[in-house]
């Protein structure tokens, strides 16, 4: 068994698979990690939307609109998430998150034209109006020293769409049309999903709330003095890394329209190979997915975050080019990959190694961010200072399926990768220039909250140490 770790312990002292004992003998969060793995690994299926909705006769406007209207709901569902969250039940608050989204996905099951798609968006719109809840409802109960392990243990859940995604290659290989199989693993989603809701609403404990004293001013006059104190404290801890987390978003909302396309029409990858790039991809993610949270707790996110950072613009290059030079070795290597597994020379392409570059840094970005918010912010604000960060992205990235679906329809998908790799360059030239840490300390802010708010301090290490079983 690990060492037992004390109060003045540090984190680095111990092991990486002793600092995940840490984490995981909460029992209480490691059900609710079994849930959250379950809704990441099924969510991979969001990538293949675009296809599905054009195989299914919508055309790439309509598509750009209809991204735009759930991604405009969603922004208003984060804006109202993080005021329920830090005031309400975080546990039960969850559950409707993963109801809606079962909900959201059946509907798609059926879809056959624009009017039910844009049913089904809207409610997995809806899901983040909750959505917050379960992150800080996670948050809550783990040590900040293990921040960084337990977001990586989080992002793991997205390295397990290795299971549909591996369906998918089976079943076209199986000689199934790309919509069917897409209905079958929605259908499948949707059913786990609700599972997943069961073991939130009757497996898991809900977790004190801190104690705030009571306000006479109406709800709607609160919840707008809560955000936006929320937001003058987010931008007063992070106003260099705000800044570009919402650009990056623009940026990525472009590279998300047009990637699967350019890899289908312009670069006439089939589905099968599609499928296989994003599938070696989340077995690529997986070590470095885990190894990067114990890095963060043990050296800091600065470094980290240019490193990370460094490899996008890279990435959108390389996938440029790929256009004009395909492959990177001689014929003879593909031919013997194609040997051992049909597909799997894909390897050898500029666009597979693009793809799997641009993705996997992706998810160490965002597990980048979410370990900043977890280390960096007061617990009894988790929930409001999360969900105004997803705002903010939320904001930006709703700018961009709508044009995007203009620029493609009228020049595909080379303009829209112009443009990414232009901000991507920019933002990393701000974050090697610039200071991007924290400028105030957590144990500072959470005195300050106390002393304002009159709030209850409870501390998550004390709770961690003593009271989980």
């Amino acid at each position: 068994m690990p060492q037992e770790m004390t109060q003045d312990t540090h984190a680095s002292e111990l092991s990486w698979f002793q600092s995940v004992w840490m984490v995981t003998r909460n029992k209480n969060w490691t059900l609710y990690l079994l849930t959250v793995w379950i809704y990441s690994a099924l969510n991979v299926l969001y990538q293949y939307f675009n296809l599905f909705f054009r195989d299914i006769g919508i055309s790439y406007i309509a598509i750009g609109v209809l991204f735009s209207a759930m991604l405009a709901v969603r922004l208003l569902g984060n804006f109202v998430s993080g005021y329920l969250t830090d005031n309400y039940d975080r546990r039960k608050l969850s559950v409707f998150t993963m109801v809606a989204s079962a909900l959201g996905y059946f509907t798609l099951v059926f879809a056959d034209g624009i009017a039910l798609v844009a049913i089904g968006l809207l409610i997995m719109g809806l899901a983040s109006f909750t959505g917050t809840a379960g992150i800080a409802y996670q948050m809550q109960q783990v040590d900040r020293r293990f921040g960084g392990v337990a977001q990586s243990l989080f992002q793991l859940g997205t390295s397990l769409g290795l299971l549909p995604l591996y369906m998918i290659s089976i079943l076209l290989g199986a000689g199934l049309g790309f919509v069917y199989v897409m209905r079958l693993l929605l259908l499948l989603a949707a059913i786990l999903y609700f599972i997943a809701a069961g073991i939130r609403a009757f497996a898991l404990e809900s977790i004190p709330q801190p104690r705030r004293e009571h306000s006479d001013e109406g709800i709607i006059r609160h919840f707008l003095k809560e955000n936006i104190r929320g937001l003058k404290l987010l931008i007063r801890v992070f106003p260099v890394f705000v800044g570009l987390i919402c650009i990056d978003a623009l940026s990525d909302s472009f590279y998300q329209f047009a990637n699967t396309y350019y890899l289908n029409e312009t670069l006439q990858y089939g589905l099968g190979d599609i499928n296989l790039m994003f599938l070696i991809t989340l077995i690529i993610s997986v070590p470095l997915t885990l190894y990067l949270g114990r890095f963060f707790d043990k050296h800091g996110g600065r470094k980290l975050t240019i490193a990370v950072y460094s490899v996008m613009p890279v990435s959108i290059s390389l996938l440029i080019i790929a256009r004009f030079f395909p492959y990177y070795t001689p014929p003879d290597w593909r031919y013997f990959l194609d040997s051992i597994y049909p597909g799997l020379g894909v390897l050898f392409t500029l666009a597979f190694l693009a793809t799997a570059m641009k993705s996997i840094n992706d998810t160490l970005w965002w597990s980048v961010l979410g370990t900043y918010i977890q280390k960096s912010l007061p617990r009894q604000d988790l929930g409001k200072l999360f969900s105004l960060t997803n705002v903010l992205v939320m904001a930006f990235v709703s700018l961009g399926p709508i044009p995007a679906g203009w620029i493609y329809t009228n020049w595909q998908g080379l303009p829209l990768l112009l443009i990414t790799l232009i901000i991507n360059i920019g933002i990393l030239i701000v974050l090697v220039r610039m200071d991007i840490e924290p400028r105030v300390s957590v144990e500072e802010l959470e005195n300050e909250l106390g002393k304002e708010s009159k709030i209850e301090i409870v501390r998550a290490e004390d709770e961690i140490t003593e009271d989980v079983v």
